[in-house]
């Protein structure tokens, strides 16, 4: 059995706006442009609800990162900004047509933020967006 963020991993890889040779990594975003990382967020519960059985309710939380350039060309930086509202809504499009990750009992996957700034440096920026899941797990 795959670990949860490695399914993600594998979903998200089939985003049609990453590129036919992005690299796509977990929890390390290397140093160069158009590369991607998966992270899971730290401090959360994963545990939304639980019944009397058992039955839980979770989440799993986690941003989607990006290397890419960053400077004074306004064209360049609304590509950059059109690239995460497309993400976006390449998610809300799984969602309506229930294409998710194989993960047992997931009904969503989003994001609950915009594509933004992180980081940058001189010609490069991190660009961030939160993502979540949501699933069930019987017991």
């Amino acid at each position: 059995m795959k670990a949860m963020i490695d399914e993600v991993r594998d979903y998200m890889a089939k985003c049609p706006y990453l590129g036919e040779y992005a690299q796509l990594n977990v929890e390390y975003l290397i140093d160069k442009v158009k590369t991607y990382s998966i992270n899971e967020n730290a401090g959360y519960n994963p545990i939304v609800s639980e019944d009397i059985i058992g039955n839980q309710e979770r989440q799993f939380l986690f941003t989607f990162d990006s290397k890419l350039i960053w400077n004074e060309d306004l064209q360049n930086n609304i590509d950059n900004s059109k690239f995460f509202e497309n993400f976006r809504n390449w998610l809300e499009g799984n969602n309506r047509k229930e294409i998710y990750p194989d993960i047992n009992g997931i009904y969503e996957i989003g994001t609950t933020t915009n594509g933004y700034i992180f980081a940058t440096n001189a010609n490069e920026a991190i660009y961030r967006i939160q993502c979540y899941l949501k699933y069930y797990k019987e017991v």
